[in-house]
């Protein structure tokens, strides 16, 4: 059995020139998800697809049964399944395919968001992170176990699905699952670097968008001193709701101070649980001009909280947090501000203890322990981000994430993957493999 593993991880480092050149090939191909917020759905569609029919050939050419299917026109989804000899149980390995849109091409290097190039060992391209380099290296695992002529005894199902970067599972994730792959055990490979390398996360976060909306009155911003001003008109002569909306902006920060301190769980650095304002918009009705005092003001939020907690009490929190604040202003005392729960990523969160977890982590520390930089450290942590763990562990499998990459590189100009964090995985995957699925 150890001749076996070690062969196997020889066979990762033998094809791992041939494996960077298909994690390029699949980076070169845009991939943006159709359903993102500003995307032009025509200009995008069918990246997804084009990016999953290369990858098919590669499956296809070390033996699984490959199955291609849309739930959505132009948006393929790939399972390939490495049929096991019986008496094993199944895993699967989960990625999704679509990405999140470059940004400005002149931000990045080389001026190509989709270049595809080395340097200093890290491999550049939107996708690179989060998560071509993750489906990749999944490949490369059941590649390995294949050229070492090592038979699984339960079946290995590799998952390529559309969807993920906006919570579209019923069309990537859970459509594979209504179609009938499930398995005993799952891995998503999502981007798990950051204290540790390649960490074996049993919980993710769960994750709010809400936006609060504060209203105003318009008026000449030549009356300013009548509206803040004591003995001034007040209302009368205008209310700028840009103002009031950094007072929420600012209340909430303080929120998020105290869940620096009442929000924890042992997988999650302490003060991750935050609320996050991504946008903020303000401003007079028609021209954004400061002609006239603003009439309005949005802010848009990410709210991360953990996963122990029930989603309903995070937002009575919330909500009850802005009511407080609003009744300290004349203003939106009698005016509150509007709230809208816009979307929920639920969290998920499995045992430290389930056979899953302890194999991957097992597996991901006997690869540690044979690179010169090893050192000892926990290596189950909690995700930090959102994925679609969440919906394979409610559709019953047990599921973790684990895969090379940080999520700090992920969504950023100049995105890229550390190669020698790909083959880690890689190896961590095959050995998962064998132990999960068991070898004849």
């Amino acid at each position: 059995m150890e001749r076996q593993r070690s062969t196997v991880l020889n066979k990762i480092d033998e094809i791992r020139d041939d494996v960077l050149e298909i994690l390029k090939e699949i980076i070169r191909i845009p991939s943006i998800t159709p359903k993102y917020p500003g995307v032009r759905r025509e200009e995008v569609l069918g990246g997804e697809t084009l990016c999953n029919q290369t990858l098919s050939r590669f499956y296809e050419q070390i033996g699984c049964r490959v199955d291609l299917w849309e739930e959505e026109r132009d948006r393929a989804n790939l399972v390939g399944v490495l049929e096991g000899v019986g008496g094993g149980r199944s895993l699967i390995f989960n990625g999704h395919i679509d990405i999140v849109p470059p940004g400005p091409r002149e931000d990045w290097k080389w001026n190509d968001p989709y270049s595809g190039r080395v340097e200093d060992g890290r491999l550049y391209g939107r996708g690179s992170c989060d998560m071509k380099g993750g489906i990749v290296a999944q490949y490369a695992a059941a590649r390995a176990l294949v050229e070492c002529g090592i038979r699984l005894r339960g079946d290995l199902i590799l998952e390529s699905v559309v969807g993920e970067e906006t919570m579209d599972h019923e069309a990537g994730t859970s459509a594979a699952v209504r179609r009938g792959y499930r398995a005993d055990g799952a891995i998503v490979s999502e981007p798990t670097s950051g204290s540790t390398r390649v960490a074996v996360a049993p919980a993710s976060a769960g994750m709010l968008y809400m936006t609060v909306t504060c209203p105003g009155v318009a008026g000449h911003p030549g009356a300013r001193f009548q509206f803040v001003r004591a003995g001034g008109a007040g209302p009368s002569a205008g209310v700028n709701a840009v103002e009031k909306g950094v007072l929420v902006l600012k209340a909430l920060q303080d929120l998020e101070k105290q869940w620096g301190f009442s929000k924890r769980h042992p997988l999650f650095p302490p003060g991750y649980f935050t609320l996050h304002p991504g946008v903020i918009v303000g401003g007079p009705p028609g021209p954004l001009v400061p002609f006239i005092v603003s009439t309005y003001c949005r802010t848009e939020y990410i709210i991360w909280y953990p996963p122990q907690e029930p989603v309903e009490m995070i937002k009575e929190e919330v909500a009850d947090y802005i009511a407080k604040a609003a009744a300290l202003d004349p203003w939106l005392a009698e005016h509150p501000p509007r709230i809208e729960w816009k979307n929920h990523w639920p969290p998920y969160e499995i045992d430290e203890d389930h056979p899953i977890v302890r194999t991957c982590a097992a597996c991901r520390d006997e690869v540690a322990r044979g690179t010169p930089e090893f050192r000892e450290g926990r290596s189950i942590q909690g995700f930090l981000a959102v994925c679609d763990a969440t919906f394979l562990n409610q559709a019953g499998i047990p599921t973790i994430t684990c895969g090379p990459g940080a999520c700090s590189i992920a969504h950023q100009c100049n995105e890229s993957l550390p190669i020698d964090e790909l083959v880690f995985a890689a190896k961590t995957y095959a050995l998962a493999a064998m132990d999960w699925c068991g070898t004849s």
